[in-house]
């Protein structure tokens, strides 16, 4: 056992008798050590119990709420109507504004019936990011305290608004709301917010208990109305999320993560739309590394501490990818020299404690339960869909007339 882990010995690196094999297996173990070390720092933390501590506000600040729609006008009427049903906040105190794009003619005339403000974007084809920005143009920098963040499909607790200016009130100029899946119907759906629950509680809640900013999470966002005029016009990139974020840690401005502002969403159900969006993130993760990469250096010099974590937290694996690296490492050296393969297999088994403790007890917990064994059968599915639309468009092209 003690040559299994003798790599955590200094003399080992300087033993000349070390083959390649060691070595490579040893600086691997490592590196992927940091990262699920990481992990289960934030998993224990995020055991700990969540407490308010922002009392009832003395006054009640002017929001303006926007809620981004792409394509589906009927899915953003759903939701618009369902806020102005069960908000709890006077009502003389929020305006909406709807970033419209791409819509009907039936859905904007719908929306034109409905107390909101429509910003149609003069790209008919145009990223969130470019949306936001359209809609931050309208505005005057002073016209509104705070200004939040909705999706099409968002759904939000009926304290929401009110939630959010009891945090502002109290000094919070960034806010990130507990996104949490509506449909649990499919696999997929199941998978998708277990992942969103794990990060909750390890990217925000945990962060937040150890007094780093919460990550973002696209949309449940409140900011300062002023503050955000300002960054808006400095979003660059196809990733609102980690555009928002960077402007924000570089002005050392703390993103505060409450639990009880539930904003629900609704996960794709179909294969082949779930391999499309991770192959987009994994895109865009790659994006995200690299650019750490090279910001990072510059952050540590000048002492941002919580831009650090953030650059630290993109330059490793995701969840999803550093398992598959922990499990592939263990396999590998089955095969090729087992002993070295025991330590792999510990640190899988550590990861997989961290993502259990990270996810909370509840629907969503049982439900991931109880598909766990369908999983890799609807990711299969999603893969051979994919391969099968792939030839599908190759012989469609290989058949078209020279």
């Amino acid at each position: 056992m003690d040559q299994l882990f003798s790599i955590f010995n200094p003399d080992w690196w300087l033993n000349e008798n070390n083959s390649a094999l060691e070595i490579t297996d040893a600086v691997l173990f490592l590196l992927l050590l940091i990262a699920v070390l990481y992990v289960l720092i934030y998993a224990i933390t995020s055991l700990t119990a969540y407490h308010n501590p922002y009392p009832t506000a003395k006054r009640q600040h002017r929001f303006l709420v926007v809620f981004t729609v792409l394509r589906n006008g009927k899915q953003v009427i759903h939701s618009i109507q369902d806020f102005l049903d069960n908000q709890l906040y006077p009502r003389d105190k929020y305006d909406i504004a709807v970033a419209a794009t791409q819509l009907g003619e039936e859905d904007l005339t719908l929306l034109l019936q409905m107390p909101v403000n429509i910003i149609v974007p003069d790209k008919d084809d145009c990223t969130k990011t470019y949306a936001i920005q359209q809609v931050m143009e309208r505005y005057s920098p002073k016209e509104y305290d705070a200004v939040v963040l909705f999706d099409s499909d968002n759904r939000a607790v009926s304290n929401a608004l009110e939630l959010f200016n009891n945090a502002y009130y109290s000094g919070c100029d960034a806010i990130q709301g507990h996104r949490m899946t509506e449909n649990l119907d499919s696999p997929l759906a199941v998978l998708s917010a277990a992942a969103e629950e794990v990060n909750n509680r390890l990217f925000r809640k945990a962060h937040t208990k150890l007094g780093f900013s919460s990550s973002l999470a696209g949309s449940g966002m409140m900011f300062d109305f002023e503050t955000f005029h300002r960054i808006a016009p400095r979003l660059k990139g196809d990733n609102l999320t980690e555009a928002i974020e960077l402007e924000l840690l570089r002005e050392n401005i703390y993103t505060e993560y409450m639990e009880e502002v539930i904003c629900y969403c609704q996960k794709t159900e179909d294969p082949s739309q779930y391999y499309r969006k991770r192959q987009r993130w994994m895109s865009l993760q790659l994006k995200s590394t690299w650019k750490a990469f090279w910001q990072f250096p510059l952050a540590f010099l000048q002492g941002k501490w919580d831009l650090c974590e953030k650059l630290l937290q993109w330059l490793m694996p995701s969840r999803f990818m550093l398992t598959l690296y922990v499990l592939a490492g263990a396999l590998i050296l089955t095969y090729l020299e087992w002993p070295l393969a025991i330590k792999w297999y510990v640190l899988f088994l550590i990861l997989l404690l961290a993502f259990f403790m990270a996810l909370p007890e509840g629907e969503i917990s049982r439900r991931f339960k109880q598909s766990l064994w369908k999983m890799p059968g609807a990711l299969l599915g999603s893969g051979a869909q994919k391969k099968q639309t792939h030839e599908d468009s190759h012989r469609s092209a290989t058949d078209l007339p020279a």
